[in-house]
């Protein structure tokens, strides 16, 4: 009964709040990676963004002053589509898709790069204030923070897809613990956990040996960034990850089912 109730539910949301044609197609263009995709990966992503849409709130950084931003209907579905990209292939249906998102509940876009205060104690034990000013922040059990310049870059020109790489943090923090390794069990864990150990230590020794690299040296700060890095190239340029690490890529393509070369859901 429950299920049914869910369900008509689910339903009601798609027809209530359903994402209009031109605002889908326009947000499709500003994301040509997924130009491949077919019909049936196209309208699942559809459904999800649409659901994420009405679940989170995604909002100005500020209502005035320099971190306030007019965050338009499109805005949202261009990230509402790419934060749904990670979890397109997981589960049956939409919504238990979404329960991979279930522990936040806004998206804050700012119009720069903002400033990100945390904490960090030394070799001494003297805990220090660090200020930056970042492009993005996923904070756990708490919002997403993205600079809206950054997103509307795109990977196509700027080589960085912000959104995927905010959201793969919040997939790898599902389990307690940012070690770039999603919620995964028993001989899954372990094998994915070899995949992308190997990985970080050849790209690491790579980019510490000042190695031109096609992907992002970013990726080498540590393996939550790797994780983060190697999932915005993942689904932005496969080809790319495939041929560089075809054992992780292997592991990645089996956690999200999804085939980002051929563009279709797997299963």
């Amino acid at each position: 009964m429950f299920a049914w109730l869910k369900e008509r539910r689910r339903k009601r949301l798609l027809d209530d709040w359903a994402i209009p044609d031109a605002q889908w197609q326009a947000a499709l263009h500003e994301l040509p990676f997924l130009d491949h995709y077919d019909a049936a990966a196209l309208a699942r992503l559809r459904e999800l963004s649409t659901l994420f849409l009405v679940e989170k709130n995604i909002v100005s950084g500020a209502d005035d002053g320099p971190h306030a931003l007019d965050v338009t209907p499109l805005m949202r579905i261009i990230i509402a589509a790419q934060a749904c990209l990670l979890i397109l292939g997981r589960d049956e249906s939409v919504t238990e898709a979404l329960h991979d998102y279930g522990g936040f509940d806004n998206v804050v876009v700012h119009p720069d790069d903002f400033p990100s205060t945390q904490d960090y104690e030394d070799e001494a034990g003297v805990v220090h204030t660090s200020d930056e000013m970042v492009l993005g922040e996923s904070l756990p059990q708490g919002p997403v923070l993205l600079s809206w310049p950054a997103v509307e870059a795109g990977y196509e020109d700027s080589g960085m897809a912000l959104v995927i790489h905010e959201f793969a943090h919040k997939i790898d923090l599902l389990d307690g613990e940012v070690d770039g390794i999603p919620p995964l069990h028993g001989e899954a864990r372990r094998t994915f956990a070899h995949a992308i150990g190997a990985a970080f230590d050849d790209f690491r020794h790579r980019v510490e040996g000042d190695e031109d690299t096609a992907i992002d040296p970013y990726a080498a700060e540590d393996i939550g960034e790797f994780f983060a890095v190697s999932c915005e190239v993942f689904f932005a340029e496969p080809e790319l990850l495939r041929e560089e690490y075809p054992d992780y890529f292997g592991e990645l393509r089996r956690y999200f089912c999804i085939d980002p070369v051929a563009g279709r859901i797997l299963g």
